[in-house]
């Protein structure tokens, strides 16, 4: 009787758990008609905000208190492929690093920084000065051969840092 009960009590904690998980799946997924109309920053920053607010929700839910996040660190991170563009296997050994290609939105020269570490899959964008930048990234092989660039993703400094 006594691991039944043990095994209700859990069944009863891992249905309330699934329940919470679809309510914050389907809070993500309600249209919102501000984020239409807004640019992909600010969706980013309404994202962040409902982000801020589940989490707190879920907190409350649990009976912890909420947790007062520090302020962020800007950071780009990313896996490192497992397949070449022809679509043939890249294994993680045949990876020499990264090239991280930047610019700020309204000038039209990228900036490179190379990552020769394989193993690392973040770099911080705290050194950078606030404002509106495009990144994208490419892999470069054991026999230097780079990849084509990542499809470029929209990171604004100055809001992130405001908060």
């Amino acid at each position: 009787m006594l691991i039944r009960q043990k095994h209700n009590l859990s069944g009863r904690r891992f249905a309330r758990t699934l329940t919470l998980a679809g309510a914050l799946a389907m809070t993500g997924c309600q249209e919102d008609s501000r984020a239409s109309k807004t640019s992909i920053d600010q969706a980013a920053s309404i994202a962040n905000q409902r982000l801020d607010t589940a989490m707190g929700s879920l907190h409350s839910t649990l009976g912890q208190q909420e947790q007062k996040q520090q302020q962020r660190t800007p950071a780009l991170t990313w896996s490192a492929p497992l397949t070449r563009e022809d679509g043939s296997v890249l294994n993680p050994g045949q990876i020499r690093g990264y090239r991280i290609y930047f610019r700020l939105k309204h000038k039209d020269r990228h900036t490179r920084i190379t990552v020769d570490d394989p193993g690392q899959n973040r770099f911080s964008l705290e050194q950078l000065p606030p404002g509106a930048y495009e990144f994208s990234m490419t892999t470069v092989d054991d026999k230097g051969l780079e990849s084509r660039r990542s499809k470029p993703v929209s990171v604004n400094l100055t809001q992130i840092r405001q908060g």
